[in-house]
């Protein structure tokens, strides 16, 4: 037929090497984004244990010392150590417990861990003072666990909370924090000085993720994350966001 054009339809598609390549860049995206995704998710979650927590043992300090005043005076006056487990006992009965310690518990794994201390804040797996943790524990029904540290600074009635238990990791400023009662009843974040404002701690960098802990002792450094954590600032630049930049453990 005269003036008659044939036409040819070509369906568009793309190569094999056009898919792997485009394959390959997503999962090079992915590959730097995802660890990101889940540091932030397990953050927000840790963030929320730790508010729950302080939550829990603020009112219980509270009602604990309106039936008990001046608790300090009572578990740690005249040169006493807490070394009968009084503290832990009494303090239990302001939460729902699962099961109570009411001995030793220098070693964790007399709670149910695998290790036998909790761990410092630097990276990898260093053993915090066992001090911490060695006069009674109890755990709670949310999994919280507590653990009285005895007297400690001729101040203050010491202790230590997991917030999540046995989950992990089990390191100081991340699920683990230590807490004082001082003389007057004040729930306190560990700072080895009574003034929540006294910046010893800060200074001494007794939480320190980098391991740069100043003048604090070795084996303590975590014990003033919890100041930290309540006021969302970052150990070394106050400028930055506690929960939000917490590293790996």
């Amino acid at each position: 037929m005269a003036g008659y054009v044939k036409f040819i339809k070509y369906k568009l598609a793309f190569t094999m090497a056009e898919v792997l390549i485009t394959i390959g860049i997503i999962g090079l995206v992915a590959a730097m984004t995802f660890p990101t995704v889940i540091n932030n998710a397990r953050n927000r979650q840790l963030e929320a244990q730790f508010k729950k927590a302080y939550s829990m043992l603020y009112q219980a300090v509270i009602l604990m010392s309106n039936e008990n005043p001046q608790l300090w005076q009572n578990y740690c006056g005249d040169g006493q150590y807490d070394s009968d487990y009084r503290f832990i006992t009494d303090f239990s009965k302001q939460f729902k417990v699962l099961k109570l310690y009411d001995k030793n518990t220098g070693f964790l794994t007399t709670v149910g861990y695998k290790q036998t201390n909790f761990y410092r804040s630097e990276n990898g797996k260093l053993n915090f003072n066992s001090d911490s943790h060695n006069n009674g524990a109890f755990v709670t029904t949310n999994g919280m666990i507590v653990f009285s540290s005895g007297c400690w600074w001729e101040h203050s009635l010491d202790f230590v909370v997991d917030t999540n238990g046995l989950k992990g990791p089990n390191k100081f400023g991340f699920d683990v924090f230590y807490f004082q009662i001082s003389k007057n009843d004040q729930l306190l974040p560990s700072n080895m000085n009574e003034t929540f404002t006294n910046y010893h701690s800060y200074n001494d960098y007794c939480c320190a993720f980098d391991g740069n802990i100043g003048k604090c002792i070795i084996r303590d450094n975590g014990a003033a994350c919890s100041r930290f954590a309540i006021m969302d600032r970052f150990p070394g630049d106050e400028t930055k966001s506690y929960w939000k930049n917490l590293p790996n453990p």
